[in-house]
């Protein structure tokens, strides 16, 4: 009873009025008390001991509730002196600690929030427009010059196209004499193609005939051939008669010796061997006379042989050049064969050169009449070129004016940034430029709106930076996996001055060890490095203070009593963990709040949204969910669909246009924010600041929180 009382008095909702009506009630008892005193003092001595207790109670109330309610005011005041000094850089006030002044609270949240999300808005509308502007810049400079150089060269192209004309009337003319000259070539060709075809004809016949006439070479050939084989059979035939009578030469000398012999004897006989004597002289005549008539055969042998000879070697010497004459006859034919084929190729040649000859020359005529359109075309070339001179001379005029406006809307960008530095909403650049060129290296995650809001202000460093001597190099990724500890290896080993990493990587910290042995100092942003990695400064939520107050304002959206339940998100991430740890120990200092389960590793809507609405099954007095990383619209659907819209609260830590409308619907009751802009821009500002002017930045930089809820979310 007494806790619902306290809650009824000290509900926000309720201070304004209870104070009125408190300060209202006291006056009002003790003029009543006086009247009764003046009725009966008996019933004023009976009354006044309960009414010196209520006043002092209603005094104490009051008391109590102004107390709060000025402190509510004096927090709401010392914000707006510092809003009104242009630092926006401050966290949203917690409406939980301005009982009474909610409204104003959300009002002044939303206020700073807008002017923040307006500014921030306009730097990337300035970084979009200053990028625009440079490249409009370079573009009509680009222009300027093209265009006077068009203008000067346009004179020479109005005297060139006169030149050109002149030089297509001599070139028509050139080609009528090239068409004539064609015609002429064409009939030539025309008539040697009928020569070689003759030649061809000839060739051929002549071909055959030598033909024929080889043939009966070979008969002579084959005919020389066996007289000179009889001669020589004849010459052997002789040679063994001219041996015979060498026989017969033999037996005359016998016989002429058988004849002197019979002689002797025939003396030696007497008259007895006269016989032998006659016979004797018989064959000695014998002898002589076959002696004579083999001598004379044997001379007429010798003059057979000897002319035989000749006639053998004048065969061989004719058979030699007949042999040495058909060699010759073979390479004629050949060379005549020769000949007639390359007369046939020729006139093959001969025909295509003609066919080419009258495409040339029917080309001829289409080129004579291109020429003629070429004449009409530099004509009309001539006179165009004084028009594009004069609509040059116009653009010049044109491109000056745009140039003009371009400078006066760079200088209207430089009036809106010198205005977006009267609001302190971040680090700002020292003013000196770096004695040498610098290379600072961001590398993040771009997965998702949060990022991309990192990514701005990244460009919006670089903007302000721009003209200091310095590169910025922002790497994104759309995964955080391996690649990006080989990516920071590469830039490690390729050299750098500076860099910007988020803490949360896992194995960054051997990167980092790297990157010190190499004295390139490093920052970090979104999460702090594991304890005990030498880094310059962390720039970031304080992810343990965030934690704490989602516990903190879980706790008191459901009165301090009642099941919640925690989505833990990916329990390998840091951020989660020290998240989840503190909204545990937030949790754990109100007895009546029970923690009945955590869940692992679920971010996946889909998965969430099973999973709840399993647990609800078991879990139907469930009062609040703390998203700890994503899932939180599958937890909408269900809270939807089972109509527990104000009886299940669901606290966000981050959030995206998703979850703002889930807000406005009024099934999240609260999200936390984190300057994502500011996280991007201001560790790239504090480590130039760092490296130029040795300005050394805090060890820790918290970014400002900010509390969502319906009464802050803006249309």
């Amino acid at each position: 009873m007494l806790k619902k009382l306290k809650q009824s008095v000290f509900d926000g909702n309720n201070t304004q009025f209870i104070i009125i009506l408190t300060a209202a009630v006291i006056p009002g008892f003790i003029i009543l008390v006086s009247l009764f005193s003046f009725i009966s003092m008996d019933i004023f001595h009976f009354i006044i001991p309960y009414a010196l207790f209520i006043v002092i109670v209603l005094s104490g109330i009051l008391l109590t509730l102004l107390f709060r309610f000025f402190k509510s005011i004096r927090l709401i005041d010392q914000n707006a002196i510092i809003l009104s000094q242009g630092n926006l850089n401050i966290s949203d006030i917690i409406s939980e600690k301005t009982k009474g002044l909610e409204i104003l609270t959300s009002a002044f949240n939303d206020m700073k929030r807008n002017l923040l999300s307006y500014i921030e808005t306009t730097k990337g509308n300035v970084i979009i427009l200053s990028d625009a502007v440079d490249k409009v810049t370079k573009s009509i400079d680009m222009s300027y010059k093209g265009n006077e150089q068009i203008a000067s060269n346009m004179s020479i192209v109005a005297e060139k196209a006169q030149d050109q004309l002149k030089i297509a009337k001599s070139t028509l003319e050139g080609i009528e004499k090239v068409s004539l000259g064609a015609t002429r070539i064409t009939t030539t060709l025309a008539n040697i193609e009928g020569f070689v075809e003759t030649t061809v004809k000839l060739t051929s016949d002549g071909s055959e005939h030598l033909d024929t006439y080889n043939e009966q070479m070979q008969v002579i050939s084959t005919n020389l051939e066996e007289a000179s084989n009889f001669v020589q059979t004849l010459n052997t035939h002789l040679t063994e008669i001219n041996q015979f009578g060498n026989l017969i030469m033999n037996i005359a000398g016998q016989l002429n010796l058988l004849s002197l012999n019979s002689r002797v004897e025939a003396a030696r006989a007497g008259e007895a061997g006269r016989g032998f004597t006659v016979v004797a002289q018989e064959m000695n005549k014998l002898s002589d006379v076959t002696k004579d008539s083999v001598t004379q055969i044997n001379k007429l042998l010798g003059n057979i042989l000897k002319s035989n000879t000749k006639v053998s070697e004048s065969i061989s010497n004719v058979s030699d050049s007949f042999s040495m004459s058909k060699e010759i006859f073979d390479s004629v034919k050949d060379s005549f064969y020769t000949i007639n084929n390359n007369a046939n190729i020729l006139n093959s040649d001969i025909k295509e050169v003609y066919e080419e000859s009258l495409m040339i020359s029917e080309n001829t005529k289409v080129i004579s009449e291109q020429g003629t359109i070429l004449h009409d075309a530099s004509n009309e070339i001539s006179s165009i070129t004084q028009d594009v001179a004069a609509v040059t001379q116009e653009e010049l005029a044109e491109n000056e004016e745009i140039n003009s406006q371009a400078i006066s809307l760079k200088k209207m960008l430089s009036s809106i940034e010198n205005l977006l530095k009267r609001y302190k909403t971040s680090v700002s650049p020292v003013s000196q430029s770096s004695p040498k060129k610098l290379k600072l290296v961001m590398m993040s995650s771009i997965e998702s709106p949060f990022w991309l809001s990192v990514r701005q202000g990244a460009l919006y460093a670089q903007n302000e930076l721009k003209g200091k001597n310095v590169e910025i190099e922002y790497i994104g990724f759309e995964k955080m996996d391996r690649t990006f500890i080989e990516t920071l290896n590469e830039k490690i080993e390729a050299g750098c001055d500076g860099l910007i990493l988020p803490g949360y990587v896992k194995d960054i910290e051997k990167c980092v060890e790297k990157a010190n042995l190499k004295k390139i100092p490093v920052m970090a942003f979104n999460c702090d490095f594991t304890t005990g990695t030498k880094r310059l400064s962390y720039f970031g939520p304080d992810v343990n203070a965030a934690g704490k107050l989602a516990g903190e304002l879980l706790a008191r959206g459901i009165n301090e009593e009642g099941e919640v339940v925690i989505f833990k998100g990916e329990t390998a991430s840091s951020i989660n963990n020290i998240r989840r740890d503190a909204a545990v120990a937030a949790l754990r200092k109100y007895k009546n709040i029970k923690i009945v389960t955590e869940v692992d590793d679920m971010v996946n809507s889909l998965q969430v949204y099973k999973k709840l609405k399993e647990m609800l099954y078991y879990l139907p007095n469930l009062k609040g969910i703390i998203f700890i990383s994503g899932g939180a619209s599958g937890a909408a659907k269900v809270i939807e669909e089972m109509k527990l819209v104000g009886k299940l609260k669901v606290f966000c830590i981050d959030y995206d246009d998703e979850i703002l409308g889930l807000i406005k619907k009024g099934i999240v009751h609260k999200a936390f924010g984190q300057d994502p802009f500011g996280q991007g821009h201001d560790p790239i500002i504090y480590l130039y600041n760092y490296l130029v002017a040795n300005q050394v930045p805090e060890d820790i930089t918290y970014t400002r929180t900010e509390v969502i809820d319906n009464h802050s979310v803006s249309e």
